[in-house]
């Protein structure tokens, strides 16, 4: 993917974190910072620094490179792109006791079990919310965003 698309993913990212609330207990050991962590290519790692240091709330974001997929517990935020799906799998079985909201972009990365997938459809990112992997996490996504986006996993 190219970087301007990644650049709207971020932004994209940057309004999700506003929008989601996490326990208190997440911010234990991180101080004033909300962790977005990434798992990607170059690109991608550059593209998220157009968000290093924007304002959520009382926060500020602090990108973490996490290609080594360790430590996910200190995320907030995990951003994943082109994983195989065994891998993706391990990654939500790794963050699922966690209050780590999960991200994508591809249509399958909600089937896997990620909370969020951005997906492009025609030139537009539409967004898909597992609402149950959102919910299990500890984690609460407002009800604007909600109605923006197709709601998989609510019986």
């Amino acid at each position: 993917m190219a970087l301007e698309e990644y650049t709207v993913l971020a932004a994209l990212t940057l309004n999700f974190a506003r929008f989601t609330q996490w326990p208190e207990q997440a911010f234990v050991n991180s101080g004033n910072n909300l962790q977005v962590c990434l798992a990607g290519d170059n690109v991608l790692m550059q593209s998220f620094d157009s968000i290093s240091g924007k304002a959520v709330g009382n926060r500020v974001i602090k990108i973490i490179n996490s290609d080594k997929l360790r430590n996910l517990n200190q995320c907030h935020i995990l951003f994943l792109s082109e994983l195989p799906n065994n891998i993706l799998s391990q990654v939500f079985l790794d963050t699922k006791q966690y209050p780590v909201l999960t991200i994508g972009e591809e249509s399958d990365f909600i089937g896997s079990g990620g909370m969020v997938a951005m997906v492009n459809v025609d030139g537009k990112i539409q967004l898909h919310i597992n609402i149950l992997a959102v919910k299990s996490s500890g984690l609460s996504i407002s009800s604007n965003l909600l109605r923006l986006a197709k709601i998989v996993g609510d019986n």
